[in-house]
């Protein structure tokens, strides 16, 4: 089961000044309509059983699954892949919302089938062919409960800052978004953009996010170098999505923050992040809809090579990073980290 999770790099770059340290007497929201999601993945032992268990312990209400849009159609017309039908068979008997993300633009990746790829986003047959594979997804998903639908995974890693692609993508999104929408009219749809590309690329992503139903946010507080920045920064953060889109509901559709020393954190400011993240989210409580925590467990040093491949970048601060975002330990069952303490206390505290 561990194509349950997905993998962004999200690098959020701001000058605007930083709050102290949370302030453990502040009063705390309850949790009122908030959900909490998390990218659950197994330990060594490959029991996802017992990593649902876990993440569930918490009060987590949202699991998050990827789809790459040239694995799920590999001939054109033709759809086949397990995990629909495995999230439908496992999901609603673990009482468990999805947030299903159909990568078309994957970070720094064009994953359209490969006889698309040279056609312009918003090209008619692109459309047509997108809404079948959102056809096929939804009829192979009849009983799960979905919190969310992302048409598109960071996309602002391949757009960049040409207004053609924007453009291209933005009229792609509004009219697959309209297609869902007369299938399942309560659906919240969006598009994932890094937080980066939402505030550094303000104006094109505001027109592409006129067709959402969500703000959707990848969140990794990081500078350039793959080094993470102070815990402290991320109720201004936060302040700065729900300033761009005041009147807008936001989904954090992934955030985390690595442990390890060669990123320059630790497991303390890991567990200073996670507490920093629930101040932020109490200041922002009917807003703010949906945040994902990623990852449960660490990854394998193997694993986290051929993430690094797959993006082109291999710098040890960048494995760091990747390999040391989860909650726990990777070997074994798992230990819990600081951060899943931290996790828990923040989570009971308002109601979880």
């Amino acid at each position: 089961m561990n194509r349950f999770f997905a993998l962004v790099v999200g690098i959020a770059i701001t000058g605007m000044p930083v709050h102290s340290p949370a302030d453990e007497s502040a009063k705390v929201v309850p949790k009122g309509g908030r959900l909490l999601g998390c990218a659950v993945t197994q330990a060594e032992q490959q029991d996802y059983n017992a990593a649902m268990a876990q993440a569930k312990s918490v009060g987590v209400q949202v699991v998050s699954l990827k789809l790459n849009w040239d694995e799920v159609e590999q001939r054109p017309g033709v759809f086949a892949s397990p995990w629909p039908e495995i999230a439908n068979a496992y999901y609603p008997g673990q009482h468990i919302q999805l947030s299903l993300r159909v990568a078309t633009l994957d970070t720094d990746r064009n994953r359209l089938p490969p006889d698309l790829r040279g056609k312009p986003l918003n090209d008619p047959e692109v459309i047509a062919r997108f809404d079948r594979l959102m056809d096929w997804l939804l009829a192979e998903m009849p009983d799960v409960t979905l919190a969310e639908v992302a048409i598109g995974n960071e996309v602002d890693g391949v757009l960049g800052n040409d207004p053609v692609k924007w453009a291209q993508y933005a009229e792609f999104f509004a009219a697959t978004r309209q297609h869902i929408r007369q299938q399942r009219p309560t659906l919240k749809v969006g598009v994932s953009v890094m937080f980066a590309g939402l505030t550094q690329h303000a104006r094109l992503a505001a027109t592409l996010n006129a067709s959402a139903d969500e703000i959707m946010v990848s969140y990794y507080p990081l500078t350039p170098s793959f080094q993470v920045r102070a815990p402290a920064v991320v109720r201004d953060d936060f302040n700065a999505i729900c300033r761009l889109y005041p009147n807008r509901t936001v989904s954090f559709v992934e955030a985390g923050y690595p442990s390890g020393g060669g990123c320059g954190s630790s497991a303390a400011r890991q567990a200073e992040f996670v507490n920093e993240l629930f101040a932020a989210w109490d200041e922002h409580p009917v807003q703010v809809r949906l945040v994902t925590l990623v990852w449960l467990h660490d990854t394998t040093p193997a694993a986290t090579k051929t993430f690094g491949k797959y993006y082109g970048v291999g710098s040890p601060a960048f494995l760091d990073y990747l390999g040391t975002l989860g909650l726990c330990t990777f070997p074994g069952a798992g230990s819990e980290k600081p951060a899943f303490i931290a996790l828990k206390q923040q989570a009971k505290a308002r109601g979880w």
